[in-house]
């Protein structure tokens, strides 16, 4: 009797247990609830629920990049309309015949669309600024009290993941779209730039314009800096002295002058400069000046190179004699925009009053730099429309794979539910017959077994 009870108690025990398996089937129409219930399958399983989820990610990465892609997409497109419409308006206020009152009126039109342009320049989405680089919690422009809009992203564009461990870039940079391409040169040519420009290489490692160091000092082992007629010079606050046509002194913007001696090279002594006018302060250090590569974390390398007076422009540089060398130097669409208003005001960029004849040379120049202006843009464009490309193509090869391994996992873990009824409607028949067998169990009794 009571090896009967025990062997009863076992049977429902099992039976309980494969009530539970096949509820928990039916109910979450998977076939594994353990590792332990098919270890094989249950691998299979997890592979291919981690890769549902890598590339379900994948695509959330490519959708979110899509987004971007577009937003800068439409800014560009109303960046060209701007500069074209600058271009058209410049053209007017060059003819002859328009008068300065007009001129003035197409100048306060043109402050508006610098407005807007620089509203463009600093579009995000998502809290992320498109044009900013590498970083895109930088703000890319900033504009100062005076007006002036500089640019303080990096040239290097952000990554997404197109596939597992496979990643492309996104988006355009401000360098390539608001900094036009005001000269270049080659490998063993010289470079002529301006103070204003940016300087890119071919790897997109900007070169920025620096004293030399160590600088001569009054205290130095040698106080005397000797330099040649087309050497600049900086000092510590980062003014730039540069040699009279006379070859008596080295001046600044300001007008100052320092007394030189020799007559190439020449020379100052550091521990006796002599400074007019004398209430001018002096500056206690003095560099010739260099420009100097700094990589894609921002931080300055020991690659510089010798920089002289330009004869065409600010500057020129000697470029290296190393095969795929390309040097860019950048020029700013908004200086473009600030030389245009001035010149339609007969102003210089320091806003003293210049003649017709001169604001006309500047509108004519203007002229071919917001044309190069629009060019960048354009060009930034066609870049941003390639890689758009890319990643349409990702998301639909994306997807795809998606659906393929939903498929997979599908056939693999799966519950068969058509077997699962079959199963629970024998559970149930063997339920029954088993508590039918316990009812008649409890009936017995000593007398009854007995007979």
């Amino acid at each position: 009797m009571i090896r009967s009870t025990s062997e009863t108690l076992f049977r429902l025990e099992n039976l309980n247990k494969e009530q539970l398996r096949i509820s928990y089937q039916i109910s979450s129409t998977k076939k594994l609830q353990y590792g332990s219930d098919d270890a094989n399958l249950f691998t299979r399983d997890i592979y291919l629920d981690d890769k549902l989820k890598v590339y379900e990610g994948i695509k959330l990465q490519i959708e979110k990049t899509t987004a971007q892609n577009n937003v800068s997409d439409s800014t560009l497109a109303e960046v060209k309309n701007l500069l074209t419409y600058v271009k058209q308006e410049l053209i007017k206020a060059n003819n002859g015949t328009t008068s300065q009152d007009a001129r003035e009126a197409i100048a306060v039109n043109l402050k508006g669309v610098k407005e807007n342009l620089y509203m463009l320049s600093n579009e995000q989405v998502e809290g992320e600024y498109i044009y900013a680089g590498s970083d895109s919690m930088v703000k890319p422009f900033v504009q100062d009290a005076s007006g002036k809009i500089t640019y303080q992203g990096d040239s290097f564009l952000r990554k997404t993941a197109v596939e597992d461990g496979s990643y492309r870039e996104k988006g355009v940079t401000g360098f390539e779209t608001f900094l036009y391409t005001a000269s270049f040169g080659l490998k063993g040519e010289t470079l002529e730039f301006e103070k204003t420009d940016r300087i890119i290489d071919q790897g997109s490692f900007e070169w920025k314009i620096e004293a030399v160091v160590p600088s001569t000092t009054a205290t130095s082992p040698s106080s005397v800096l000797s330099f040649d007629a087309n050497e600049p010079l900086m000092d510590e606050n980062g003014v730039e002295w540069r040699l009279n046509a006379g070859g008596t002194a080295v001046e600044n913007a300001a007008g100052d002058s320092i007394a030189v001696t020799g007559t190439g090279p020449y020379s100052i002594d550091m521990a006796a400069i002599t400074i007019t006018p004398a209430t001018a302060t002096a500056p206690t250090e003095l560099s010739k000046v260099q420009i100097v590569k700094y990589d894609e974390e921002g931080t300055r390398t020991n690659e510089v190179l010798a920089v002289k007076a330009g004869a065409n422009k600010d500057y020129e540089v000697v470029l290296p004699n190393v095969d795929g060398t390309k040097f860019e130097a950048k020029g700013n669409t908004f200086d473009v925009l600030d030389k245009i208003i001035n010149a339609l005001e007969l102003k210089d960029a320091t806003g003293n009053t210049i003649t017709k004849d001169e604001a006309d040379a500047e509108l004519a120049e203007a002229l071919d730099m917001i044309s190069l202006s629009f060019d960048t843009a354009n060009t930034g464009h066609a870049k941003l429309g390639g890689r758009n490309k890319v990643f349409e193509i990702s998301l639909e090869r994306v997807t795809s794979k998606i659906t393929q391994f939903s498929i997979m996992s599908h056939e693999v873990g799966a519950a068969d539910l058509t077997k699962l009824a079959v199963e629970a409607k024998a559970l149930e028949v063997t339920y029954t017959a088993l508590y039918s067998t316990i009812n008649k169990m409890n009936q017995l009794s000593l007398v009854n077994f007995v007979r």
